[in-house]
């Protein structure tokens, strides 16, 4: 046995996973600096490292694999030759590299989402075109290149000055000893996977903790394998007629008619009320953070025709995104579901020909579209809002002189809201009424705009929230010039914070989000300070034109009577973490069947548990809404008969 630890695949491996382990290490300690304010002294904290440990061991382990199956299959006179020495070298010089490049691209994508590689780097990854724009408008790629390179040359030179590579190839290699680390080769990737899982890192309250437990490469590849959690799998959950029943209690209101089947959880929304044919703008604005008006603080005035439009509109001021993507505030707004596990709906190959917020306005005759500067295939928005009844009017669909500035994410919010405008224009010509969903750009990195517009240079997120704000103003303004204004809704809302991660498992301040309802005429200014979701919206815009309609969504008219008679509530969640917002407590569900309640400061975002008899309670309520939210969708429930393909 000595003996074959001392061949020279077990040296190649050893030595390849030896450098893997101590970058990852000093990747995390990297991370642990980076994030330090965040951060306790703590068992907690210690645990995160141990933790750590055994994940960079266990990926060191997939990182050796190449070298090891290199030592098998290389006659040992060609590794040892004058060639063979310098191609090794080579191949660490590239090895390193690739390690020194993977820790460079962790601590950039920590400085932006501060979490480890999640599902959002594998979208990443297979969006190449917006991605690879966007990394090399707003960073220095040729120096930073050149600086790995470098790097890796000199920790390659250092490996071969102590003799690391001339250890390696000291080792003997019989036949014997390869068939057995050829075996080993097989047996080790399996016995890892089939027992390593990131659902073994202990329960840390700490998110930051939580994520410096991780290996970054691991976790890719983990998110690469599961973009969904199975609800009835990871969650705790109900009997299903129980969970089903309690679940339409839980949804009817005063207004609401809940379907006599005990197996339908739709309902039927009643008005008395004369129906109105308005048109609706649903502009979505990228990244916009409450916290960058003034009705949360902000004195800095990065929003001045925000703030001018919240005191104009029917503004939802204490309202919550249920995510931390753009693809989760786009369901949020077209499902009025709270949001189901893992990936968003939309993202899901099943998320097509649904019943949605566009099912209502289609039965009407309206033209609905969904209209993106960017290319809309990036996270299937087109086959989702396409396959909904939307025309889809991404950049694609446009003329070349419609875009005048654009980056790699697409065209600026002017030349969106330009387009915008002359397709209002055609659909009020052609006499029909409209639906146009609007998604922006400009509030996302590189934070680039055209000049002029502002007083703020680019490049700088405070600048782009700038321009956003201008662009949307300008957009408003010319559209009061159009004969479509007076009979037309604007909703304005964001998709999502600019930033999600706290000190806390889920920090409800990084969920507040501005949405309004602006049209003085046909939407007297007023201000709705109950606790309210981004779900929420569509329906209380129904409520105002008076639609009679059926619905699947779990959101409420925020104006009907019966409103003043539920209690506020949001949903809000990450990747894996989903939670109930009730005022001021919060029940949060996790994977392998965990659920924690807090009191919780909406302002402050500081926990502190609850009482068992309202937890108990607390958590029945948020299983119901995400257990039957899952199942509305698992079981095929939210398909439209009449989209479906024939």
């Amino acid at each position: 046995m000595t003996r074959l630890f001392r061949s020279v695949p077990a040296r190649l491996f050893l030595l390849a996973a030896g450098i893997f382990f101590v970058i990852s290490l000093v990747s995390r300690i990297i991370l642990l600096v980076t994030a330090r304010e965040h951060l306790t002294m703590s068992m907690s904290l210690f645990g995160a490292f141990v933790s750590g440990i055994g994940f960079d061991l266990s990926a060191g382990v997939f990182s050796g694999l190449p070298w090891l199956l290199l030592g098998v299959l290389v006659p040992l006179r060609v590794l040892g030759s004058r060639a063979g020495r310098i191609a090794l070298m080579g191949l660490m010089w590239l090895f390193v590299s690739i390690l020194v490049f993977i820790t460079a691209a962790e601590w950039f994508f920590w400085d932006e989402f501060s979490a480890r590689f999640n599902f959002i780097a594998v979208d990443y990854l297979i969006w190449t075109q917006e991605v690879w724009g966007n990394i090399s408008e707003s960073y220095p790629i040729v120096p930073i290149f050149i600086g790995i390179g470098v790097l890796g040359a000199l920790v390659t030179w250092l490996i071969v000055r102590r003799g690391g590579l001339a250890w390696s190839l000291r080792g003997g290699a019989t036949w014997r000893d390869r068939g057995a680390w050829l075996a080993a080769g097989l047996v080790m990737p399996v016995l890892i996977v089939t027992t390593v899982s990131e659902s073994l890192i202990p329960n840390i309250a700490n998110p930051y903790h939580y994520e410096l437990a991780k290996n970054g490469p691991w976790s890719f590849f983990a998110a690469f394998r599961q973009m969904e959690l199975n609800y009835k799998k990871w969650y705790l959950t109900l009997p299903e007629d129980h969970m089903r029943s309690e679940a339409k209690q839980l949804l009817a209101t005063a207004n609401e008619v809940a379907a006599s089947d005990p197996g339908d959880l739709s309902r039927i929304i009643k008005s008395e009320q004369p129906e109105k044919r308005w048109n609706v703008i649903t502009i979505c604005m990228e990244s916009m953070s409450g916290e960058y008006m003034s009705y949360l603080g902000n004195t800095a005035e990065l929003t001045p025709n925000l703030n001018r439009l919240a005191g104009e509109s029917l503004f939802f001021d204490n309202l919550y995104a249920t995510g931390t993507r753009t693809v989760r505030g786009m369901e949020a707004l077209t499902l009025n579901l709270p949001p189901t596990p893992g990936q968003a709906i939309i993202y899901r190959p099943e998320g097509t020909h649904l019943i949605t917020t566009f099912s209502p306005f289609l039965d009407r005759g309206y033209d609905c579209a969904f209209f993106y500067g960017g290319d809309g295939r990036f996270d299937f928005m087109n086959r989702y809002f396409g396959t909904n009844g939307c025309r889809v009017m991404d950049a694609g669909a446009w003329e070349p002189r419609d875009i005048t500035f654009k980056t790699s994410w697409g065209a600026c919010d002017e030349d969106l809201f330009r387009k915008t405008l002359k397709e209002a224009d055609a659909a009020l010509a052609s006499g029909k009424p409209f639906h146009f969903f609007c998604m922006t750009t400009s509030n996302h990195r590189p934070y680039d705009f055209p000049y002029g517009r502002i007083d703020s240079p680019p490049h700088k997120r405070t600048s782009a929230v700038k321009y956003a704000d201008w662009a949307l103003g300008d957009f408003i303004n010319e559209a009061k010039s159009h004969a479509w204004f007076k009979d037309t809704l604007f909703v304005i809302v964001s998709d999502h914070c600019a930033s999600s991660a706290g000190k806390n498992e889920l920090d409800v301040t990084k969920y507040h989000i501005p949405a309004m309802i602006y049209n003085p005429t046909l939407a007297p200014a007023q201000t709705l300070s109950k606790m309210s979701s981004q779900i929420d919206v569509m329906p209380t815009v129904f409520g105002l034109m008076h639609w009679n309609y059926q619905t699947l969504g779990f959101g409420h008219d925020l104006l009907a009577p019966s409103a003043n008679d539920q209690p506020g509530r949001a949903f809000v969640s990450n990747y894996q973490k989903i939670a109930l917002l009730r005022d001021d407590r919060i029940a949060i569900l996790k994977p392998n069947r965990q659920a924690s309640s807090y009191t919780c400061n909406p302002k402050t975002g500081d926990f502190t548990p609850l009482d068992p008899a309202a937890s108990a309670t607390l958590v029945h309520d948020a299983n119901l809404y995400y257990q039957s939210a899952s199942w509305l969708f698992d079981t095929g429930k939210l398909k439209h008969p009449a989209l479906q393909p024939k």
